[in-house]
């Protein structure tokens, strides 16, 4: 007798020595029927899924189309050839200044007045080349403040804070 006619005996022998179940009548027919109503290989959860991920598509779709953002960015062209037009714009409701400025490395730190167009809202717009700017606005001719709009500040040196400006040739939003 060779190794594979022994492993066969000994699992008949296993298998006969299990404990024998009856089941019911139309038991084989009531699994065939269940097993045929199923779709193999394509569980419910995955048409919730498909659904799902259509409905995101068409709701990104519709957000991009309906928005005023840009898809692409957009290059600035101004008369000046290589320069581009930045708006920067300061709005305080709690400081109410009576003049606002702005100065930066873009204006040898000359003063540039911005003008007031709302109440509490100021707003200049410069030409720069593209590059890296430090700035800061200032209130009433005395106090200098970086902007508050600007997520990128370095230190003025002076115990303060410069706000940063970085110019890359497309065109940059009001909000800086």
């Amino acid at each position: 007798m060779n190794m594979h006619e022994e492993k066969e005996q000994k699992l008949s022998g296993l298998l006969e020595s299990l404990p024998q179940k009856e089941v019911s009548e139309g038991f084989a027919e009531r699994v065939m029927h269940a097993i045929e109503g199923r779709r193999p290989g394509r569980p419910v959860f995955s048409e919730v899924k498909k659904w799902v991920v259509l409905c995101l598509a068409c709701f990104f779709l519709a957000a991009v189309f309906l928005s005023d953002l840009p898809i692409l960015p957009q290059l600035e062209i101004t008369q000046l050839a290589g320069y581009r037009r930045v708006e920067l714009v300061f709005y305080s409701p709690s400081q109410s200044p009576q003049t606002v400025a702005v100065a930066g490395d873009f204006s040898n730190w000359d003063y540039v007045e911005m003008e007031e167009v709302g109440e509490d809202y100021w707003q200049v717009t410069v030409q720069v080349k593209p590059g890296r700017y430090q700035y800061a606005f200032v209130i009433d001719g005395e106090q200098w403040l970086p902007d508050p709009l600007s997520p990128r500040k370095v230190a003025d040196g002076f115990g303060g804070f410069n706000s940063v400006l970085v110019v890359n040739g497309f065109k940059i939003g009001s909000s800086l």
